[in-house]
């Protein structure tokens, strides 16, 4: 009779007990405590918990188990339920895929490089693989590997902004500012929403000096953390999140993206189960500002602001709605709300100013101009607002300046030049104001009150 080895009868054993295992399936993996979920992601929680009891077999319902843990904040159960995706159907790549990216997130690094090659064993060709690849090798100090992963996730996804911010970050990395600069722009070229590209682009340029315009780009893009690619199941875990902010952060994504109707959906849907949550209407008030259903985007700014009457952000959003629709009084009000809450809310002082002005109160409304201008000192309009309450009072001189800081800061404002030249034609500076009379012409010949201010310009330089 022949003796089997006792190793060998061990590894016998355990592929038997996990052939086993895969034929019966998994249990669900659970979170830390399913009772104390909010409502919403607890019932999505539960569905999919019962999909995989129905079918523990199942790697799609495991995988779909694991988006639901994903998109809500519990890595540690996404990770184990990916991992059971992955051992019921060994060849689909996307499994070991998102186990290595959940096992990142929770700092359980030494077996993500071992899930991504055999992500890549199963499909060589998988962009998002090869560019999460690429950032386990930089953060290792392989930065020629990692820059030969960007470069293959950049040849298989051409069209994508992810592997230039790669190849970008590697650039500044080894001092190549300019380099760093051409690959964040390019990236920005294919997607003008990238936070990450606008971070990068201005540590270029603030490498390369010009700092002012890089501090900008550096805080347009504060706070960008995504660093991967689409995959097939990514609008999985995107239809998943139920968690509140997540889902308020992707409502206001896709309204600052133009899909005001899909941002609307989702914030209804949140108030079902979060009837008074004041940022939830108030997001809700920002979206039908956007799609110009003004009073019942104040009926939400103020159902907001009266279960929270200390956001500021939704008083000066109020103030401005009140603006557009002519309430300068409402305006007015919820203007030096904002203002009370915090000093530094350029656009409440900026509304303020206008509310002034038209009130009659000229000196209320300068100081209002002026607190605008320093808080926003490269913001044309605030010059130009200031400009206009000089020339309501009659001050020429001071309104010319305003409006010619205004004209270096945007030189292709019409109206700006047709306010010049009426401020001009008051000070008799009349070649002057002939000049900004044209450019406006020139910016644009059917903006209202040219043909008047010519008129004037001719009757008072005796030219008619």
């Amino acid at each position: 009779m022949r003796i089997i080895p006792s190793r060998l009868l061990m590894a016998l054993c355990l592929a038997a007990c996990l052939s086993a295992c895969n034929q019966a399936g998994y249990p669900p993996a659970q979170p830390q405590d399913l009772g104390a979920l909010e409502a919403p992601v607890r019932r999505l929680v539960e569905q999919r918990i019962a999909a995989v009891r129905a079918a523990p077999a199942d790697a799609l319902a495991h995988a779909n188990l694991g988006a639901a843990y994903w998109a809500n904040g519990m890595i540690l159960p996404a990770a184990e339920s990916f991992a059971q995706a992955g051992a019921l159907d060994p060849s689909e790549p996307l499994w070991p895929y998102y186990q290595s990216r959940a096992m990142r997130s929770l700092g359980r690094t030494e077996g993500v490089r071992a899930l991504l090659q055999r992500a890549l064993e199963i499909d060589e060709g998988s962009a998002p693989a090869h560019f999460l690849f690429g950032w386990i090798q930089f953060d290792d100090g392989d930065v020629a590997e990692a820059r030969s992963s960007f470069q293959r996730a950049r040849s298989l996804a051409p069209d994508q902004p992810e592997p230039l911010i790669g190849l970008a970050t590697l650039a500044l990395d080894e001092g190549q500012p300019k380099e760093a600069r051409d690959l964040a722009q390019a990236a920005l070229d294919r997607l003008e929403t990238s936070r990450h590209a606008r971070f990068v682009l201005g540590s270029a340029l603030v490498a390369l000096g010009e700092e002012s315009r890089g501090r900008a780009e550096m805080n347009a893009g504060a706070g960008s953390t995504s660093m991967n690619m689409q995959t097939p199941f990514s609008i999985q875990i995107v239809n998943s999140r139920v968690n509140r902010s997540d889902t308020l952060a992707d409502a206001v994504s896709h309204s600052d993206n133009g899909r005001h109707a899909r941002a609307l959906a989702m914030l209804d849907a949140l108030l079902k189960d979060y009837p008074a949550d004041p940022l939830v209407h108030s997001n809700r008030g920002s979206v039908l500002g956007a799609l110009w259903r003004d009073e019942e985007a104040a009926q939400s700014y103020t159902t907001a602001l009266q279960l929270d009457d200390q956001l500021w952000r939704t008083w000066k959003n109020l103030a401005l709605l009140q603006i557009r629709l002519g309430n300068d009084s409402e305006a007015s009000d919820a203007a030096r709300h904002a203002i009370a809450i915090s000093d530094e809310v350029v656009d409440a002082h900026a509304v303020l100013a206008i509310t002034l002005r038209r009130d009659g109160n000229l000196t209320g409304a300068i100081r209002s101009a002026r607190r605008a201008i320093e808080l926003r000192p490269q913001q044309a309009i605030h010059h130009a607002a200031l400009g206009n309450i000089y020339a309501t009072a009659g001050q020429n001189t001071p309104a010319v300046d305003c409006y010619e800081r205004a004209y270096e800061l945007a030189p292709g404002t019409a109206q700006l030049q047709l306010s010049l030249g009426a401020a001009l034609i008051g000070l008799a500076r009349y070649d002057e104001a002939q000049a900004a009379i044209e450019r406006a012409r020139a910016l644009d010949p059917t903006l209202p009150g040219l043909t008047p201010l010519s008129q004037e310009l001719a009757r008072e330089s005796g030219r008619w």
